[in-house]
């Protein structure tokens, strides 16, 4: 079984020195999504001097001890992808015009945060874009000790460097709906364009929900309300206890008007039984 500290140990480095950082930043804005720099994944694979000034820029004395970080970004398909080595060289400034995070767009200043100086290592580069690995159960502990936690085994090595997914497609579409602000931005983009039906599958239960996206922003702007309520204002989901929801589209339409969207949604409720046996209540 290969390691990611058996990686290290060949290029002579000890896992000792090293700190494993896992980004994965939740707190994007809803105005952020669609943009090329709407998660670390994003950042990293678009902008990535934006990329390093974000990893570069933390609260807390997180890499202090040690003088070298793994880098890793999580994928929208939840992969754990090394991003690189970086050599701690010490503590500085915010550098002049950085009034910002790049992925959250909160405010920074020299009073809240740290700006630490990374150079780029290129030993092991040739993995970055490549490399996956299990990071284990500690999601929540971003940052991790090389030689402290339980070694993280090598899932995949790839030929090429990871690229975005092509859009499937509205009828091949699906997701889970906690993670939808988590995919692609031109997946994103290909949501936002669209109204159409859409189904809901509990996770838990199995009950679906046929709905309509009629607003602005298409299916996306539906789906984002789900995500953030849980609900997206139906009585029938307010009622229903569960761990989240699946979403696939049943049917697309570039340019619906409003009768024909309930017409469809109609007939898609009486074609699955979601009024009788799912949670549609009408």
């Amino acid at each position: 079984m290969l390691t990611f500290n058996m990686l290290l140990e060949k290029v002579e480095i000890d896992p000792k020195q090293v700190y494993l950082g896992r980004h994965q930043d939740t707190r994007v804005p809803r105005a952020q999504l669609r943009a090329s720099n709407s998660s670390p994944y994003d950042l990293w694979m678009n902008q990535p001097r934006q990329f390093e000034c974000y990893q570069q820029l933390q609260r807390e004395n997180c890499f202090d001890k040690r003088g070298i970080v793994a880098s890793f970004v999580v994928t929208p398909r939840k992969e754990t992808l090394f991003a690189g080595l970086y050599l701690k060289r010490g503590v500085g400034k915010l550098p002049e015009g950085l009034h910002e995070c790049p992925v959250t767009k909160r405010p920074v200043s020299d009073m809240d945060y740290i700006f630490y100086i990374l150079d780029r290592d290129e030993k092991l580069a040739d993995l970055a874009g490549r490399l996956m690995i299990n990071w284990g159960n500690g999601y929540l502990a971003w940052i991790q000790r090389a030689d402290v936690v339980e070694e993280k085994t090598i899932i995949e090595i790839r030929k090429d460097r990871v690229r975005d997914e092509e859009f499937p497609g509205y009828r091949a579409f699906q997701w889970s709906i906690a993670e939808i602000q988590s995919i692609w931005p031109s997946w994103q983009d290909a949501l936002c364009r669209s109204k159409g039906i859409y189904l809901l599958t509990c996770k838990d239960t199995g009950k679906q929900y046929v709905g309509k996206a009629d607003g602005e922003d298409g299916f996306l702007g539906r789906f984002l309300c789900y995500a953030d309520t849980g609900h997206g204002g139906n009585e029938g989901m307010k009622k229903h206890r569960t761990s989240g929801y699946f979403v696939t589209i049943l049917e697309a339409l570039a340019t619906p008007d409003q009768g024909e969207l309930d017409r469809l949604e109609s007939l898609w409720k009486d074609k699955l039984g979601t009024r009788k046996w799912g949670l549609n209540e009408n």
